[in-house]
């Protein structure tokens, strides 16, 4: 992302070297002044900077331009103030606007009475773009239509008209946030403050929408999804200072408005019957509803004694969400028999946390903290059955399929005690134990609990070396595995008595879901500092993770993590400065499945030949998957002369992505491999920076960007290349973009 007159922003420093410039009394202030370098002054020396000039972008992009407004080909204005007014010691000004030509422009402004009352404006816009290469038929915004014209089919091969109808969209979002913040000192213990924001959140993203009757038989389309939000957020709080006791109290509050309910599409495909297939068909999707949070927290510290300290911080909050329900379905031509059971959810979750620390320092060398942490969370809604309609593709479900909303409460606690001693030549060891029980309703395990165990030692051999390493265990031990669980929280009585007991899971028996599963993890962190001359600074870090779910027979099973990263620095003086960098990261993981059909096929319980397909582990399969990221970069400033600057930056990143499936004799089963996936990212940035006069310099930027990637989801894919998903037919991004500014900076006192 670029920053526009980063160097060149005032610093807090302005104002305690533009009072020492004044007192002209000061017979070593000319002194000081000369004995810093000019560039210095340069940055520090004024009250206000004003950057003005002009960019300009090489091509329209969506990867470069991703969050930094530079995502259009042309040029853009550079626009930054930064202003700072002290003229008198009653009050005061600050200011500061940055990228005022672009979407993404922020800005600042703030008074105030020095250590008695603060008052600041701010906004802030932001600009998401992504890949915006497809297109799609669809015209509306929430309630989409295809052109009169359309020819429809059973398969998106049928769709003939496609390539004519499709049209390129904006898939961007646009945010702009305004916001007023107080802070007023009481008097010498006590601080007020509060804010008050607004921030309106617009523009076009996506979601995947499906007609059917079954999931296993759904008529999909990607679908252009229209975001219009609104957020009010309020907050205040109310601190008090002394010697031995601090404490902060804060009220928050926050409301969530969607401007849209629903989202509905006409259905592209003729697979169903008349009232369900193009041109009367219609699909509808829910969008997220509107809310509203509020909230209070209270921490603090309490010096004990010069020993000992306590540490707490405590909240409590409530999120309720009370939108009236939408039809069961869109499509008038459905027969409905039974009504929704409420008209709205009337949800409320209140969320508990209690954070506590006692430090203690019972020896002049040992440090012992002892801790608790706390996370509650408490569903309170009402549980009714749901008579849904399946995809709108069909009339109303009988009563046996009934659905049912379930809660989900949640308790943490966590307890702690952590011991370090201090050694000779700044030496520490460090051994921390804690104990962590979670416990939750409605999940496939009702309790875990994980014991951790991390030892450290930071050492200092000799005066040029610094290093810390850290070993550290984990072992999380869970119930037994309820598959049935939410086979039950979900399900209507009618349904599950008429179903097999060997039938009755929705994830396979011994498929375990790895946050609840049995985990083992080893954990390795090695970092080093060297610091062989006052010039030359070098870092080394090493990290190693492994996670094995041992009692896992499906799902993941285990996935390790290796990181070297390192880098150097050399500073000559004040006049140049170069740093290096790399770093490799590689992530592998084991997960594996069982493949079966429903019906007797579902059996997951047999053991004697002929198997059921759910019962044969033969119908396994294995997915080994790794990850790997490579990082290179490299970075220079050179005061080339008192009136000249350089700076040059470059970075690299290389990424990819294997997939290998393997089989265990299941003659149906022939998986292959996924092609790997590979990203590159250059990024090379020059900047120069002519100091003409006192109060004036002339900058100059230039930025390339190169970006590729071979991902075989978008690779050679068109809209109708999938049978039935109806995509957008986005191209792998490839972009080589150019960014050219040039800028005229004025200071003054």
């Amino acid at each position: 992302m670029r920053v526009i007159g980063q160097g060149f922003l005032l610093m807090p420093l302005a104002l305690a070297v533009s009072s020492a410039n004044a007192q002209t009394q000061d017979p070593f202030a000319p002194l000081a002044e000369e004995s810093r370098p000019l560039a210095t002054r340069w940055q520090t020396d004024y009250r206000g900077t004003l950057e003005l000039g002009l960019g300009y972008v090489s091509d329209d992009n969506f990867m470069f331009g991703q969050y930094n407004g530079l995502n259009e080909d042309g040029a853009t204005l550079i626009g930054n103030l930064n202003w700072n007014s002290f003229s008198n010691t009653d009050s005061y000004w600050q200011a500061s606007f940055s990228d005022l030509g672009l979407d993404t422009r922020e800005g600042k402004l703030s008074w105030g009475l020095p250590n008695k009352l603060r008052i600041t404006a701010a906004f802030d816009s932001q600009l998401q773009v992504r890949n915006n290469s497809g297109g799609t038929p669809f015209r509306g915004k929430d309630s989409l239509a295809l052109p009169s014209d359309w020819v429809s089919g059973l398969y998106t091969s049928d769709f003939s008209s496609l390539e004519d109808s499709s049209r390129q969209f904006d898939r961007e979002l646009e945010r702009d946030q305004f916001s007023l913040a107080i802070s007023a000192a009481l008097d010498d213990n006590w601080q007020l403050e509060g804010s008050v924001s607004y921030e309106d959140k617009q523009g076009t993203g996506d979601v995947g929408g499906a007609i059917y009757i079954d999931a296993s038989s759904g008529d999909a389309a990607l679908l252009p999804a229209p975001v219009d939000y609104r957020t009010t957020e309020l907050d205040l709080g109310l601190s008090y200072s002394s010697t031995s006791l601090n404490l902060d109290g804060r009220l928050a509050w926050s409301d969530f408005d969607n401007k849209d309910d629903l989202l509905s599409w006409q259905n592209p495909y003729s697979s169903y019957g008349s009232r369900v297939r193009y041109p009367d068909g219609i699909g509808g999707l829910g969008v997220a509803p509107d809310n509203t949070h509020g909230s209070a927290r209270l921490s603090g510290t309490y010096l004990l004694s010069s020993t000992a300290r306590l540490q707490f911080d405590g909240s409590y909050a409530i999120s309720e969400q009370d939108q009236d329900f939408l039809d069961y379905t869109v499509n008038p031509q459905l027969t409905i028999s039974e009504p929704l059971p409420r008209g709205n959810l009337g949800g409320e979750v209140a969320t508990t946390t209690f954070n506590g620390d006692l430090i203690l320092r019972p020896l002049p060398k040992l440090t012992a903290k002892a801790s608790y942490r706390l996370r509650d969370r408490d569903y309170d809604k009402p549980r009714d059955g749901y008579r849904y309609v399946p995809g709108d593709g069909g009339n109303q479900s009988r009563p046996a399929l009934t659905v049912y909303n379930t809660s989900n409460d949640l308790q943490s606690q966590t307890a702690g005690l952590e011991l370090s001693y201090r050694l000779p030549k700044s030496s520490r060891l460090r051994l921390e134990i804690e104990g962590e029980q979670i416990e939750r309703e409605n999940a496939a395990v009702e309790e875990t609990e994980e014991t951790r165990i991390t030892g450290g030692f930071r050492f200092r051999p000799w005066q040029v070396l610094q290093g810390n390493l850290e070993l550290a265990y984990y072992n999380r031990a869970a119930d037994t595995y309820q598959w049935d669980q939410s086979y039950y929280a979900l399900l209507d009585a009618e349904l599950i008595n008429a179903t097999p007991d060997n039938q009755r899971y929705l994830n396979h028996p011994e498929l375990s879901q790895y946050y609840l599963s049995n985990r083992e993890r080893s954990e390795v962190k090695l970092d080093f500092n060297l610091l062989p001359t006052t010039q030359w600074s070098v870092n080394l870090n090493f990290l190693w993770r492994e996670d094995d779910y041992d009692k896992s027979e499906l799902g993941l099973t285990s996935s390790d993590w290796q990181r070297v990263h390192a880098s150097a620095s050399y500073a000559a003086g004040n006049d140049l400065t170069v740093s290096i960098y790399g770093g490799l990261d590689r992530y592998e993981s084991r997960q594996s499945s069982r493949a079966f059909r429903g019906g007797q096929e579902k059996n997951a319980f047999a053991i004697y030949p002929p198997l059921p397909q759910a019962s044969d582990p033969g119908r396994n399969w294995d997915l080994d998957a790794e990850d790997d990221s490579l990082t290179l970069g490299a970075s220079v400033a050179w005061q080339l002369r008192e009136d000249l600057e350089l700076a040059a930056d470059y970075n690299f990143i290389d990424t990819s992505a294997a997939q290998d499936f393997k089989t265990f004799g299941a003659a149906d089963l022939d998986p292959q491999d996924l092609p790997d996936v590979e990203t590159r990212q250059h990024q090379l940035g020059l900047i120069g920076t002519w100091h003409m006069r006192e109060a004036i310099s002339l900058k100059l930027e230039y930025q390339y960007f190169r970006y590729d990637s071979d991902d075989w989801a978008w690779q050679d894919v068109q809209s109708n290349t999938v049978g039935k998903v109806l995509t957008f037919g986005e191209r792998n991004p490839n972009e080589s973009i150019h960014y050219m500014g040039a800028s005229v900076l004025y200071r003054w006192q």
